[in-house]
């Protein structure tokens, strides 16, 4: 019953296997000989007390971890596998005496800070955290001492410290005295005469116990004529000399001690025959330069201290061959450029300043092998192209303007292996096709050029497709068909 039973006319019976199949991973089937398919149910325990154990048709066996969470945060929730979910109490860690723990099974470990606060302000709470007392607050008095000699100190319990000010006690004991509390020292006495000397220099100041601070005018009197006495309050008395006021700088301005300001006149003779002299209001003495300007300027005007105005003649020379000089009244010396143009473009004309002309021959060379040079007088150098041509067709001809003609052979080379290339000296390139070129004078092959390989030789077939002939070939008389028995 395991196998499905036929006959094939040709090769006679045919037996297949049964495949048992009902479609769920959770069962396993098989086949019986005698009653069939049979199919029986998956166990799916995995001996695993941590999961509950199923089976899906189509999945197969399923292991899904169980929960364990008893919903209690003071236990701590596990599971073994032989003996199932387990939940022992959480210990919480204890910190110290001043935050108590307690376990809450919502929240877990839950700490509070022990409140030490005897409502005192003249006492410092704090509380021990090694303490092995029931109560581990403790309670010191505080000190309240603000290092301050000006406040006396003390302490409230509602209010804390206290400092109140004694500094009104601290008093002066005259008008020369001053007193002020100090928080390091006290009330303190200080002398202070020193106050009374203000900035102003014209006054000596003073301390009266009973007044205070006394200043007496200074009288700034030299008994000097050519001074004028004040005060200044920031330098005192000041003695400034006297300036002469008046406008007229043709006047000498003297003052004496005992009489006073006096004038004198201003003596302008400078002892020099080349200036006018003379005194001006304003600016005092004035030298004004003779004038000794002949309006000739082939002449140079100069003047002598001692004889007055004094005219020389000028001398126009430049030293240089270049010019021709002379001199004219109006505008003085002239010096006019000469011409040293010989009207011949192959020389080339110059002028030296010690040695006057030149005419040099021009140099026409310009370096370039390519070229003749020649000169002629009215157009100057003339370069001519050199003629390179060779008349041959089978050279290249060019030049260098360093090394002068050359002459390359060109290639001939049509890159065709089916043709003999050459030159001809008048034609140039030939590139001829011959027709004998790849006969190896063989009947026995197929003889044709390639433009690229060049000659191939290809062995020809003799085969007749004749049993009764025997088939060969010779060079001289290719392909030979000779019947079976006949001379071999």
């Amino acid at each position: 019953m395991c196998t499905d039973d036929w006959c094939d006319c040709s090769t006679g019976c045919k037996h297949k296997d049964v495949i048992c199949i009902d479609d769920s991973a959770c069962t396993t089937n098989s086949c019986n000989p005698s009653s069939g398919c049979s199919i029986s149910t998956v166990t799916c325990d995995d001996d695993d007390a941590c999961t509950e154990d199923d089976c899906e048709p189509y999945s197969g066996c399923t292991h899904t971890k169980r929960d364990c969470n008893d919903w209690n945060a003071c236990t701590v929730d596990d599971c073994d596998r032989y003996m199932g979910c387990t939940n022992v109490p959480y210990e919480c860690e204890w910190k110290d005496a001043c935050h108590p723990v307690t376990c809450d099974r919502y929240n877990g470990c839950m700490y509070t800070t022990v409140e030490c606060d005897d409502w005192n302000k003249c006492t410092e709470d704090s509380c021990d955290p090694y303490s092995e007392k029931e109560n581990p607050c403790e309670f010191e008095e505080i000190v309240c001492d603000d290092d301050d000699e000006c406040t006396d100190d003390s302490c409230c319990p509602s209010a804390g410290c206290i400092f109140s000010d004694n500094s009104a006690n601290c008093m002066s004991p005259d008008k020369c005295h001053e007193a002020h509390c100090d928080k390091y020292d006290g009330c303190v006495i200080t002398d202070i005469s020193d106050k009374c000397n203000y900035a102003d220099k014209c006054y000596e100041y003073s301390c009266d116990e009973d007044i205070g601070c006394v200043a007496i005018l200074i009288i700034c009197n030299d008994h000097d004529a050519c001074t004028d006495d004040d005060c200044d309050e920031y330098t005192g008395c000041v003695h400034t000399t006297k300036e002469d006021t008046n406008m007229d700088k043709c006047l000498i301005y003297y003052c004496d001690k005992e009489t006073g300001v006096s004038y004198s006149h201003l003596d302008c003779d400078d002892d020099d025959k080349c200036t006018i002299d003379d005194c001006d209001y304003y600016t005092g003495c004035t030298h004004t330069p003779v004038d000794c300007n002949d309006k000739n300027k082939c002449t140079e005007d100069s003047c002598d201290k001692y004889d007055g105005c004094q005219y020389e003649k000028v001398v126009c020379g430049d030293e240089d061959a270049c010019t021709s000089d002379y001199c004219c009244s109006v505008n003085g010396c002239q010096y006019t450029e000469i011409s040293c143009d010989d009207n011949n473009e192959c020389t080339i004309d110059d002028c030296d300043k010690y040695d006057g002309c030149s005419n040099l021959p021009k140099d026409c060379y310009d370096g370039d092998a390519c070229t003749t040079e020649t000169c002629c007088p009215e157009r100057g150098c003339i370069y001519t192209q050199v003629n390179c041509c060779d008349l041959n067709a089978c050279t290249e001809d060019t030049c260098d303007k360093y090394s002068g003609c050359h002459y390359d052979e060109i290639e001939c080379n049509d890159s065709n292996k089916c043709t003999q290339d050459f030159c001809d000296p008048f034609t140039g390139c030939h590139f001829v096709t011959n027709e004998c070129l790849c006969d190896d004078l063989n009947e026995c092959t197929n003889d044709k050029c390639d433009p690229f390989s060049g000659c191939i030789n290809i062995q020809i077939d003799c085969n007749d497709n004749d049993e009764d002939t025997y088939d060969t070939c010779a060079p001289a008389a290719g392909c030979i068909h000779t019947p079976v028995g006949e001379g071999y």
